[in-house]
């Protein structure tokens, strides 16, 4: 009997990890095996059956790194060899200590062969840079971030600009979500009347929703802002969300007091969202950055009336292309997000 065929991702991950590494400025096998080994640990990394979501600072020094970021502090936690071999240890003792605030670290030695590890953190207000953008910030310090991006893709990016996007899936049908996230994010704040604080809010937004959606397990998010529940006889079940839940306001209130009062306020409507995001079903949102409605289920208007049809709010793309048809009377736009990550807006255009 011939032996079957094996295809692996091992070569490919490991020629595009060695390829932006030599575009950052490091020749080093040992960086190259490490991140090699996270990218494909990060998939789907647990401890006691509980996922963690670990971005990954690779540096060379994190004291000159953290110096970009304000109010950083860092914890070392151990020391290993530079090599693949170091990276369940790694993640074994700093993945638990990660979260929405605190990040993985791993610094190289000048002799390429230790790293000391630990985590760090740093003042985050609502608007701050996230972690992604700010590795950025300093191209003349080497730095590279990995972080899982989505249920099947592997986001590396380094400090020069160089990005690695790793999609461990066979699908052909291609997204980035950045670009339909940040369309959507657009028309969450198209009836803010101050143009400087539209902008700005606009780009608050589109960060906070790249970052809570990363660890969605697939949404739909529509933008209406003359919807009328019970007009739109497909959009019957809902949860009402009153008062509305206005993250404009509380993004003006900072951008004008900045107290702490302000800050509260925002992150108590981040982890609201973040909550409705667990939810099934569609969240609903207006041009003024308000969420009116959660657990909204799109039943077809040839089904509505009939009580024995079933509501098919698990199926996701169909109720996205569903909707289409209300886009332009009763929805301004749909962003649709798959469980393996596929991003998809739609706005009327064809």
């Amino acid at each position: 009997m011939p032996e079957p065929n094996l295809v692996s991702f091992r070569a490919q991950t490991t020629g595009g990890i060695s390829d932006l590494l030599n575009d950052e400025g490091l020749s080093c096998a040992g960086s190259q095996d490490l991140l090699s080994y996270l990218a494909g640990a990060l998939l789907s990394y647990k401890e006691e059956g509980v996922e963690f979501l670990p971005s990954i600072v690779l540096c060379n020094s994190v004291d000159e790194f953290l110096t970009a970021f304000p109010g950083s502090i860092h914890h070392v936690i151990g020391e290993a060899n530079l090599a693949s071999e170091a990276g369940p240890r790694i993640l074994k003792d700093c993945a638990p200590l990660s979260g929405t605030n605190w990040y993985i670290y791993i610094e190289r030695d000048e002799g390429n062969d230790k790293v000391r590890y630990g985590v760090f953190t740093y003042f985050k207000t609502p608007t701050a840079i996230p972690l992604h953008e700010g590795v950025g910030i300093n191209p003349d310090q080497f730095s590279v971030l990995i972080r899982k991006a989505s249920t099947n893709t592997i986001d590396i990016r380094g400090s020069r600009g160089h990005g690695l996007i790793l999609l461990f899936s066979t699908l052909r049908e291609l997204s980035n979500s950045e670009e339909p996230i940040s369309k959507f994010a657009d028309k969450c704040g198209t009836q803010i009347e101050n143009e400087k604080l539209q902008t700005e809010f606009s780009l608050y937004f589109f960060r906070l929703l790249d970052a809570l959606l990363t660890s969605c397990h697939g949404t739909i998010l529509v933008c209406g802002n003359e919807l009328d529940f019970e007009a739109a006889i497909e959009l019957q079940d809902a949860v009402h969300v009153e008062p509305l839940l206005d993250f404009f306001s509380a993004f003006s209130e900072l951008k004008t007091t900045n107290s702490a009062e302000s800050i509260l306020s925002l992150q108590q409507c981040e982890e609201l969202l973040k909550g409705f995001l667990r939810c099934d079903g569609i969240i609903v949102m207006d041009g003024l950055g308000r969420v009116s409605a959660y657990r909204v289920f799109f039943r077809p208007a040839d089904a509505a009336n009939d009580a024995n049809e079933q509501v098919v709010g698990g199926a996701r793309r169909r109720a996205f292309e569903g909707l289409k048809p209300l886009v332009g009377t009763q929805l301004d736009c749909i962003l649709f997000r798959s469980q393996d990550g596929h991003t998809l807006f739609y706005g009327g255009e064809q």
